[in-house]
């Protein structure tokens, strides 16, 4: 006998501590968590991590979630928040890094000519130039053509006004139209 759950009906046997619906809760948002990390970070070890560590810090949370925005909104926010934290500490990572290598004169060879022809390929420049946008301009993007989200749902997880988000869409597509017109220069 398959019932039908709804997401209130869900959420509230969680809140009781139903490990049954803790379970189906994560197997209902598993795909949708994961995809967005991944688009974020780049990085699917990364991505895995992200999404158990938003799904935790959910189920955690689930007292706070007031039914406002729909649960998913509400998710992708926390998501969106666990995945910035993630590209801090990786920025951080980098800037080490960096300058170990400065300080110990650590470098790597120059790509060869196969390596360099693999990143010409369409996508591969796309999800670069992607990746060279500001976060502030890129989240939206992604949220808004990978996951297919509205722009209101877009400035509910990101926590601004739907204007923002229009006015950041376009400043992402000049700067998206600049870089791969570089690119496109380049060859």
């Amino acid at each position: 006998m398959n019932i039908l759950v709804t997401t209130p009906q869900l959420l509230q046997r969680c809140r009781a501590g139903d490990a049954r619906a803790i379970e189906e809760l994560v197997r209902a948002h598993w795909a949708d968590v994961h995809r967005l990390a991944l688009s974020i970070l780049d990085d699917p070890v990364e991505a895995d991590e992200a999404a158990q560590d938003t799904l935790l810090r959910a189920i955690g949370a689930l007292r706070s979630y007031r039914g406002d925005s729909a649960f998913s909104t509400w998710l992708y926010a926390i998501a969106l928040n666990v995945c910035r934290g993630r590209l801090r500490q990786r920025r951080a990572r980098e800037r080490l890094k960096r300058a170990l290598q400065t300080l110990f004169r650590l470098g790597r060879p120059a790509p060869g000519p196969e390596e360099i022809a693999l990143q010409n390929e369409t996508d591969a420049e796309v999800w670069q130039a992607l990746r060279a946008l500001d976060d502030k301009l890129r989240e939206p993007v992604v949220l808004r053509y990978y996951h297919d989200l509205p722009v209101a749902e877009i400035a509910l997880i990101v926590g601004v006004s739907e204007r923002t988000i229009h006015t950041r869409l376009r400043a992402a597509h000049e700067q998206l139209k600049v870089l791969l017109s570089r690119k496109v220069i380049l060859k």
